[in-house]
């Protein structure tokens, strides 16, 4: 039997805005360090992503020394987001059934976002020490929070489950419309639903539960296009349970460390298969 290894890793630095593949992450409580710990809110306090907004695929982000490169694609205005920026004040914050308080970025980046969008928008992030608590039942030795995910900390997909979607939905399609983290090779399809406590290097994560998917998998992330439920629709003619669409596995961590492209991925505990 083939070694399942760690074939791919992403970061969200900003929630709903682009991807960064990187080598390697450090893994803490919530999650993988530098993953959606900035995100958009309205006037309100409510989250902003692409389910109302898929042009926010139009901001693309690069890794720089000391933060990320935002680049937006149709203005070419680029700007400079340090990992731990000049903040403003407090506010309270609404990211689905959660109530959080944050911290507003300073340095221009509300009202740069602002601009760009054409509607108030303003980019915050998280306080240390308002940390995002997780539901009890999730919670490890190791965790009790998330980052601004929409639910738990850390998304794991295969991809062979990719292979198996591309099949049902008859054409190619970028993998970065599941929004995973971790992408690993050498398992089943699905397999990774199975799994209730893997190892990687010193770093074990609970599979706390399958990831129910929206209109989101719809979007295109390099345009922003939407393909009109066609994404949703093949996934739910196999992947359906209970009026919800599965794809990818939410993690939570265990023990904390470091993770790199190439590791090997030991499955600990399995679980009942979700299909």
């Amino acid at each position: 039997m083939s070694s399942i290894l760690v074939k791919q890793l992403y970061l969200f630095p900003i929630k709903s805005l682009a991807a960064i593949a990187v080598d390697q992450v450090l893994v803490d409580a919530a999650g993988f360090v530098g993953d959606r710990r900035f995100m958009l809110v309205d006037p309100q306090g409510k989250f902003i992503t692409q389910r109302t907004r898929p042009d926010l695929t139009r901001f693309k982000l690069s890794l720089v020394e000391g933060g990320y490169l935002v680049q937006d694609q149709i203005s070419g205005q680029s700007k400079v987001l340090s990992s731990i920026p000049k903040l403003k004040e407090s506010l309270a914050a609404e990211l689905w059934d959660d109530s959080l308080q944050v911290v507003e970025v300073g340095e221009g980046w509300s009202e740069w976002f602002s601009d760009l969008l054409q509607e108030p928008a303003r980019l915050v992030m998280q306080k240390p020490e308002s940390p995002r608590i997780i539901k009890e039942k999730y919670q490890t030795s190791g965790s009790n929070q998330s980052s601004f995910a929409d639910s738990l900390p850390i998304l794991l997909a295969s991809e062979a489950s990719y292979k198996q979607v591309e099949t049902v939905y008859g054409q190619d399609y970028d993998p970065l419309r599941f929004r995973a983290n971790l992408i690993l090779e050498g398992s089943d399809s699905f397999e990774e639903d199975t799994w209730e406590e893997i190892s990687i290097n010193s770093v074990r994560l609970f599979g706390a539960k399958p990831c129910a998917r929206c209109q989101l998998i719809n979007v295109e992330p390099a345009t922003g296009l939407v393909d009109k439920g066609g994404m949703l629709k093949a996934l739910a003619t196999f992947r359906q349970k209970d009026n919800k669409v599965y794809f990818g596995q939410q993690m939570v961590p265990i023990t904390l460390g470091t993770i790199q492209v190439g590791d090997e991925v030991i499955v600990s505990t399995r679980k009942d298969a979700l299909f």
